[in-house]
């Protein structure tokens, strides 16, 4: 027997070896490989026999990978293993999609090294695979996860972006017709509604303010609808709303159209109404000083319709060369600064660039610092079906040839008033100051032939009315004053000095045209807004209503026409009132604290079950969603009124129920 002890170094019998490396083939979970330099497999452990679907390791014995997964997964790991062979650099750790032919994929992270026989020779490539398809299917399910999160995100603030633009597009009108009536004479009671509409206004465009700065979103989803409208009409109506913050700043606010363009086209007006608004609006902002210009022409006319340029020109602080290809971005404004002075999310040139491009058009923009701006943009519109009825409008020919003196010292707005003018067939005369048109009017050939002036109020140095006084003194011509802003002391000299009529800039041609037509006599086919009638008898009505404006309104309203109304401010006061005294009819707000209007109504229609009466009840509500009126009316209500309310529908509505 040998001694041990002998031997200094321990040796592993060959059997022995065998028996280890055939127990790691047949039990190690993971896959293992062994290729020879042709990347064709000489050996493979029972893993990976049941990871290839095989029922024995020796079947794949002389195939390679392109006999097992298709040419996606087959053909770069051929090219990592030709890699190792030539720079004997394993490939540690990688993660592998394997394609099989069925069409399934799975996922593996392999190492692969060189294979050396016993001098050191590379003679083929060895490796070990770990399924790990579950872990990159839990990946994909995250993202996925996160995608339909985020997409969630961007819908929810696409809604927000579009529902508060569509609210500020009419909210600047209300705004803007506030600030003007306050501006006015008005008794107590008409100065508080003016002044309730103002500050709910003001509320809820700090409000949307507030949601846009907070949600900080790109602005979306808009949908174009077409309909017919007089794009005089739009583009004057536009700049009215906003003449007061020009008037405010002492910013000069103009607008022409040319006069190929057809009065009625057929587009998404309140789109476009939109896109003039924000640039508009922000072309006030930005000017101190100056004045801001609005033209619109004609570029192209075809049998599919007109393409039509909008140009809105400022005086104001201008924008550097380097930021003018940014200023459409979202949340970018040409100077962070004027941020801090001016105000502002910076999404309102984004959402009017979207539309511009919705509507088949692009939007422009140059500037030179200090100097001003002017954006401009085109869109397309269609002309009126050829069955489309227009509505009538002033008949302007009878003013052809009457000569009219234009006194302003703006020379845009003389321009524009010009242009008006002669297109209507009338003979401008112009001068820049009062004193030029006194000058005129003593001195000028066609001076007997002038049968009207048209003056500015604002002017330097002479002003419209020290002008008119003037004038007044020999001669009693008609004379239509402008204004950007009525002063409560211009109202009693115009009447003192026999104005014939004031208008408030910028302004409408319809309403320049009619105040012409009236002042020289001509007969006018302008359109009367009907008078509403009051009821046949006074009602005395439960007003259901927790908003104190609404309450005004509704009171206001009511009131002027002969009813008696009492109030309550929830469902249960409701109930209360209800029970307690006599009405003719109650108007029901659905959303209202402690008990809603529509609760309200199943208790009191319970209650009338078992009397066998029966109060007509009218919905007054904000939603006017599809199905809105037919929840109301399920739950036992008359007749239904969306908000904002409009007066015509409102008293319809209670002439409805009264007389059923």
């Amino acid at each position: 027997m040998a001694d041990r002890s002998e031997s200094s170094e321990f040796q592993l019998p060959d059997q022995v070896a065998s028996i280890l490396l055939q127990a790691v083939m047949d039990h190690i979970p993971d896959s293992m490989y062994f290729k020879d330099r042709e990347s064709r497999f000489i050996s493979i452990n029972q893993a990976a026999a049941k990871w290839f679907g095989l029922n024995s390791p020796d079947e794949i014995i002389g195939k390679s990978d392109f006999d097992l997964f298709s040419e996606e997964h087959a053909r770069p790991a051929y090219e990592d293993e030709q890699r190792i062979l030539r720079t004997g650099v394993p490939l540690l750790n990688a993660e592998e999609q394997e394609t099989w032919p069925d069409g399934r994929i799975t996922w593996v992270s392999t190492s692969k090294m060189p294979l050396q026989d016993l001098n050191g020779e590379v003679i083929g490539t060895f490796g070990i695979s770990r399924d790990i398809t579950a872990r990159k299917r839990t990946e994909q399910e995250l993202r996925d996860a996160r995608d339909v999160a985020e997409a969630a995100s961007r819908a929810k603030s696409d809604f927000v972006a579009n529902m508060s633009h569509e609210i500020r597009t009419p909210l600047n009108a209300v705004i803007g017709l506030a600030e003007l009536l306050l501006d006015t004479s008005l008794d107590n009671v008409q100065h508080d509604y003016v002044k309730t509409v103002f500050e709910s206004g003001e509320s809820l465009l700090s409000l949307l303010n507030d949601v846009l700065d907070f949600s900080k979103i790109e602005a979306g989803r808009f949908f174009l609808e077409t309909h017919p409208f007089n794009i005089r009409e739009l583009v004057g109506g536009t700049m009215k709303s906003l003449g007061l913050r020009a008037h405010k700043k002492q910013v000069e606010l103009a607008w022409a159209v040319d006069p190929a363009i057809p009065d009625h086209l057929v587009g998404d007006s309140v789109r476009l109404r939109q896109v003039l608004v924000n640039l508009v609006g922000n072309s006030i902002k930005f000017t101190d000083e100056g004045e801001v210009v609005v033209n619109v022409r004609q570029l192209s006319t075809s049998a599919q319709g007109l393409r039509l340029e909008f140009e809105v020109r400022d005086t104001g602080i201008g924008i550097a060369t380097d930021k003018l290809d940014t200023v459409f971005e979202q949340f970018e404004q040409a100077d962070k600064s004027t941020t801090r002075k001016y105000g502002g999310t910076g999404l309102g040139l984004t959402i009017a660039s979207r539309l511009v491009k919705m509507m088949a058009g692009d939007i422009s923009v140059t500037s030179k610092l200090g100097q001003g701006t002017a954006f401009v943009f085109t869109a397309d519109f269609q002309a009126p079906d050829e069955d489309w009825e227009e509505p009538p409008s002033i008949d302007y020919r009878p003013l052809a040839g009457i000569h009219v003196l234009i006194v302003d010292d703006n020379m845009t707005n003389r321009r524009i008033l010009v242009d008006n003018l002669n297109n209507w067939g009338m003979v401008p005369i112009a001068a820049a100051s009062g004193a030029e048109g006194i000058r005129i009017l003593n001195s000028s050939e066609r001076a007997d032939l002038i049968r009207l002036v048209l003056s500015d109020v604002h002017m330097p140095e002479m002003d419209g009315y020290d002008m008119v006084e003037h004038i007044r003194k020999t001669n009693p011509l008609p004379v239509i004053m402008l204004t950007s802003g009525v002063r409560p002391e211009d109202q009693a000299r115009g009447v003192a000095l026999k104005v014939n009529a004031c208008l408030t800039k910028p302004v409408k041609q319809s309403e320049l045209l009619n105040a012409i037509a009236t002042v020289v006599g001509i007969h006018s086919r302008s359109i009367n807004r009907p008078k509403l009638a009051a009821a046949a008898k006074s009602l005395h009505i439960l007003l259901a209503e927790d908003s104190l404006p609404n309450q005004k309104l509704a009171l206001g309203l009511l009131g002027r026409w002969g009813h008696t109304v009492s109030v309550a401010n929830n469902g249960e006061e409701c109930l209360s009132l209800w029970r307690a005294e006599d009405f003719d009819v109650i108007l029901m707000d659905v959303e209202m604290p402690k008990l809603d209007g529509l609760e309200t109504t199943k208790v009191i229609r319970r209650e009338e079950s078992l009397t066998g009466s029966h109060i007509p009840i009218i919905a007054m509500t904000a939603k006017a969603m599809s199905g809105d009126r037919e929840a109301c009316l399920r739950v036992g209500m008359d007749d239904y009124v969306s908000k904002p309310i409009r007066q015509k529908e409102f008293e319809a509505a209670l002439q409805n129920v009264i007389t059923k």
